[in-house]
C-alpha cells in the first residue's frame, strides 16, 4: 500500500469522523437547550461562589442565589418567548426539564415554580444585584450624611453660636448677627438636603459648608464695627473654626476620611456587635426613617459568611488603590465585576469539562447507533477505491470552498454533508451488506474475548467526541499535504 493510498484512506477517516462529529454537536446542542445545562451551571456556579465552596453554607447561598435572581438586573436576561409557535416549544423545554429532573432525583436550581434562567449574566448585573441586595449604596448615603451633618452641627454651627454669645454678651446686643446666623444655618440645612438628595458629592459639600462659613464671616465684618478689639476677637476666632475644617489639602483628605464610611465598614452592618451596626441603630431609634428602613431589609438579606470574607478582602483592595477623590460603592462594584468574572472563567472551565464527558456519551452512542465501526470504515475505505475517491473529492471541495473559520462556514458544510450522505455509500448502519461484512471481518480477528464491532465503536466514540473543528482542521491539513507535490520538470 503506497503513501498517496494511505493518505486517502486517513482522509476518508478523517472526513467521516468530522460528518459524526457535526451530528453529534447538534445532538448535544438541542439536548442541552431542552435540558437548560447552560442556565442551569451558571446558576450552579453562581452558588459555589457565594458559599466560597463551603457545604455546610449551599443552603443559605442558594437563598441568596435565588434572591439575586430575582433582582430586576438579572431577572430582564430571562427573557420569555414571543409568539405561539416560540412558547409552544418553551413550554415543551419546561416540561422535558421538569421531566428529566424528576428521574434523575435533580434539585430545581431555578426555585420553586421556576423552569429556567438566563444563561448568560453579564458581571454589571450581577454586581449590581449584589450590591442592590446589601444595600451598600443607601447605606452609606445615610451614614454620609448623618456625619456631615454632625460636623456642621458640631465644628461649625456650635462653636460660631458659642462665639457670638460671648460677643453679644460683650457687646449687650442680644440681636446682633442673628439673621446672618439663620443664614447660615439654613444653608447648611440647604447643604446636607442637596447631599441626601444625591445632587452633590461628599468633597463638594464639605466645601461648600467652609464656603458658607467664609460668607457668614464676610457679612460679620461688614455689620461689626472696624477696627474693635472685640470685633478682631471675633473674626479671629471665626478663622480659627474654619482652619479646623480643612485648612490643607492634607488636613482636608483627611477630614473626609473620617466622613466618608469606608466599604470594609459597610460591610461590618452584617455584624450586629460592629460599630457601624450601632451607628445605623442609633440614626433608627433617633427617629430616622431611612435607616429603620435600611435596618429591616438587612435584617431581610443576610449574606453567607464566605461571601463576607470575598467582600472584605475586596473591601481591603479598594482602600488601598483607591485615593480620596473615590466613590468607595462605586470602585466596590467594579472590583466585584472582576471577582465575578474570575468566578465565571473557572465555571467556564468547569463547564467544557463536563460538556467533554457528555459529548464522549454522545459520540458512543451516536456510533452504536449507527454503526459506525472505526474499523469496518478503514477497512472498506482500504478495499473500495470508487468509496475512496468518492470521499475525498468532497473532502477536497469543501476545504477549497471554505474560508477557514468552521463557524461561519456551517451552512455551507452542512449542505455538503447532506450531499455527501445521499451520494456516497458510508459503510455505516445495520443493513445487510455492512453486517455480513462485520461478520466476515470479526472471523479473522485475532483478539479474543474482545469484539471487533465494539471496539471499533470505542475507537468512533472518542473520535467524535473531539468536536467537527478538530476534525475539520485536522481534514484541512491532510488534503495540504495530500496536494502538496514537487513541481515536475520542465521538457527539455
Amino acid at each position: 500500500m503506497n503513501f498517496p493510498i494511505v493518505l486517502d484512506i486517513a482522509l476518508g477517516l478523517v472526513f467521516i469522523f468530522f460528518v459524526l462529529s457535526l451530528l453529534a454537536s447538534e445532538i448535544q446542542e438541542i439536548i442541552g437547550t431542552l435540558l437548560q445545562w447552560r442556565a442551569e451551571h451558571l446558576k450552579q456556579s453562581i452558588e459555589v461562589l457565594l458559599a466560597g465552596n463551603e457545604r455546610e453554607k449551599e443552603a443559605a447561598a442558594q437563598d441568596l442565589a435565588d434572591a439575586l435572581y430575582e433582582s430586576p438586573w438579572i431577572r430582564s436576561l430571562n427573557q420569555e418567548a414571543k409568539g405561539t409557535i416560540a412558547r409552544s416549544f418553551r413550554r415543551i423545554s419546561h416540561v422535558i426539564g421538569r421531566v428529566y429532573r424528576t428521574l434523575t432525583g435533580q434539585r430545581n436550581v431555578f426555585g420553586v415554580g421556576k423552569t429556567s434562567g438566563p444563561s448568560y449574566i453579564p458581571a454589571e448585573a450581577f454586581a449590581n444585584s449584589l450590591l442592590e441586595r446589601m444595600q451598600l449604596g443607601n447605606l452609606w448615603q445615610v451614614l454620609a450624611s448623618d456625619r456631615i451633618y454632625g460636623l456642621a452641627r458640631d465644628r461649625v454651627l456650635a462653636p460660631v453660636s458659642n462665639i457670638l454669645s460671648d460677643l453679644k454678651a460683650s457687646t449687650g446686643n442680644e440681636f446682633l448677627l442673628n439673621a446672618e446666623l439663620q443664614q447660615l444655618e439654613s444653608g447648611i440645612r440647604q447643604i446636607i438636603d442637596d447631599f441626601k438628595a444625591g445632587t452633590v458629592s461628599l468633597p463638594e459639600s464639605l466645601d461648600r459648608v467652609v464656603n458658607r462659613l467664609e460668607d457668614f464671616g464676610l457679612m460679620a465684618a461688614d455689620i461689626l464695627p472696624d477696627n474693635h478689639p472685640l470685633t478682631e476677637t471675633f473674626l479671629r476666632r471665626l478663622e480659627y473654626i474654619k482652619r479646623g475644617l480643612a485648612s490643607t489639602p492634607v488636613e482636608r483628605a483627611a477630614l473626609l476620611s473620617k466622613l466618608r464610611p469606608s466599604v470594609a465598614q459597610l460591610l461590618d452592618i452584617f455584624d450586629s456587635n460592629s460599630p457601624a451596626y450601632g451607628e445605623l441603630t442609633r440614626l433608627a431609634q433617633g427617629g430616622n426613617p431611612e435607616a429603620r428602613l435600611l435596618l429591616e431589609r438587612l435584617g431581610q438579606a443576610p449574606i453567607t459568611p464566605a461571601l463576607r470574607s470575598s467582600l472584605a478582602a475586596i473591601a481591603r483592595k479598594v482602600e488601598v488603590t483607591a485615593d480620596a477623590t473615590r466613590d468607595d460603592v462605586k470602585l466596590f462594584g467594579y472590583e466585584l465585576e472582576k471577582w465575578f468574572d474570575r468566578g465565571m472563567e473557572r465555571a467556564t472551565g468547569v463547564y467544557k469539562r463536563n460538556a467533554k464527558a457528555v459529548a464522549l456519551i454522545i459520540g458512543i452512542a451516536t456510533a452504536v447507533s449507527i454503526n459506525a465501526d472505526s474499523f469496518h470504515i478503514a477497512t472498506r475505505l482500504a478495499v473500495d477505491p470508487i468509496l475512496r475517491t468518492s470521499i475525498t473529492q468532497t473532502a477536497d471541495q469543501l476545504v477549497a470552498e471554505s474560508t477557514g473559520d468552521i463557524s461561519q462556514d456551517i451552512e455551507q458544510m452542512q449542505t455538503a454533508v447532506n450531499q455527501a450522505l445521499d451520494d456516497i455509500p458510508f459503510p455505516l448502519g445495520y443493513n445487510d451488506v455492512v453486517m455480513e461484512q462485520q461478520r466476515a471481518a470479526e472471523e479473522a480477528w485475532p483478539v479474543p474475548l474482545i469484539p471487533r464491532r465494539l471496539l471499533g465503536w470505542l475507537v468512533s466514540g472518542f473520535a467524535i467526541s473531539m468536536g467537527s473543528t478538530f476534525w475539520f482542521n485536522v481534514l484541512k491539513k491532510i488534503v495540504n499535504v495530500r496536494n502538496t507535490g514537487g513541481k515536475p520538470d520542465s521538457a527539455t
